[in-house]
């Protein structure tokens, strides 16, 4: 028999409970809250950061749009709040709260938040709201997404100089569009260094949970994949302790692994979502907050390349990485997106 949930918010400044089936929970979902440089001066901005569902710790994506945070933190007077990721449904109510409490800006991390971040602008047209790594159209929501195919296509030139077995992979997170242009960039790539290579592509269904990603990466290693490239988020932690137990290869999307699985991890090609969380929040603080969809790539240094395991990468390789890469800035080599 189904049981009716009640929820009851309580505010206390800008923190809040619930009571959900008359337990008393601390919050919501989980907070992080950060204070400003100096509580004390006249304008202080508050942000709220929907994290995307990998959370804090992921040492991917989401941990990356934190250390966006704590730069803009040293440089702007900003107080904020980080907020995991439950579902859908909670989600919603958590944005409509940071909305009606009057908080500068909310950031939603990650491509789960765009429904509820649409709903909720169009809501309350007076509060400026940041989507990053997701399209999202409003008068007061600025978009920023990336050439992910751009960074993907070198590392997939980079795995088909590596492989032995001529068989390599790449494992997403789920099937959503910034996997679809990092997967499209991937094979490209290696098709261009060497057709002869085969590329499967495969989705986690999930960017959270390390035993499945293990369990995906042993598998496709175990079917003569050599080298896999990570785009799964926490997810991907485990691919590369996969790598790490059967001696092969894996890159990945995030910054640098290196340290997690010495002589497994190749090394990274980071999405800076530190920067985009930078630029929005600097933009607020400058009273230039331009709303509308916003693309970085290799030239705007939203997408970086390396750093690299040396004793794998040698300096041939990364000569040839370079050189595509400034062909690829300069236009001369094209990547599609699909």
């Amino acid at each position: 028999m189904k049981q009716s949930i009640h929820l009851l918010i309580i505010l206390i400044g800008k923190q809040f409970l619930t009571i959900i089936s008359g337990v008393l929970l601390l919050s919501l979902t989980t907070l992080t809250t950060g204070c400003g440089q100096d509580e004390q001066q006249s304008l202080v901005l508050e942000v709220g950061m929907l994290l995307g569902s990998g959370g804090l710790g992921d040492r991917s994506f989401n941990d990356s749009a934190y250390n966006g945070l704590l730069e803009a933190q040293q440089k702007y007077n900003i107080r904020f709040e980080t907020i995991d990721f439950v579902n859908n449904e909670e989600n919603l109510e958590t944005t409509r709260f940071l909305a009606q409490n009057n908080y500068d800006l909310i950031i939603g991390i990650g491509y789960e938040h765009k429904e509820n971040l649409m709903q909720i602008a169009n809501e309350f047209p007076d509060v400026k709201f940041a989507a990053i790594d997701f399209e999202a159209e409003g008068e007061n929501i600025a978009s920023i997404v990336y050439r992910e195919q751009e960074g993907d296509f070198l590392i997939g030139v980079l795995t088909a100089m590596l492989t032995e077995t001529k068989k390599v992979a790449v494992i997403g997170g789920m099937d959503i569009p910034a996997i679809q242009r990092i997967m499209a960039g991937f094979s490209q790539g290696v098709a261009y260094q060497d057709n002869n290579v085969e590329v499967i592509t495969d989705f986690a269904g999930t960017f959270s949970d390390p035993k499945v990603g293990l369990e995906r990466a042993l598998m496709l290693y175990n079917q003569g994949v050599d080298v896999i490239h990570n785009a799964a988020s926490r997810t991907g932690l485990g691919i590369i302790e996969a790598a790490k137990q059967t001696g092969k290869l894996t890159t990945g999307t995030s910054g640098d692994q290196r340290y997690m699985a010495p002589g497994n991890v190749v090394g990274n090609r980071p999405k800076r979502v530190d920067t985009a969380v930078m630029l929005v929040i600097g933009e607020l603080n400058n009273g230039t907050f331009t709303t509308g969809i916003r693309s970085l790539g290799l030239k705007e240094n939203g997408i970086m390349l390396g750093p690299f395991d040396e004793s794998i990468v040698s300096d041939t390789i990364l000569e040839r990485l370079e050189d595509l890469k400034k062909k690829i800035i300069e236009g001369q080599i094209i990547i599609q997106a699909d």
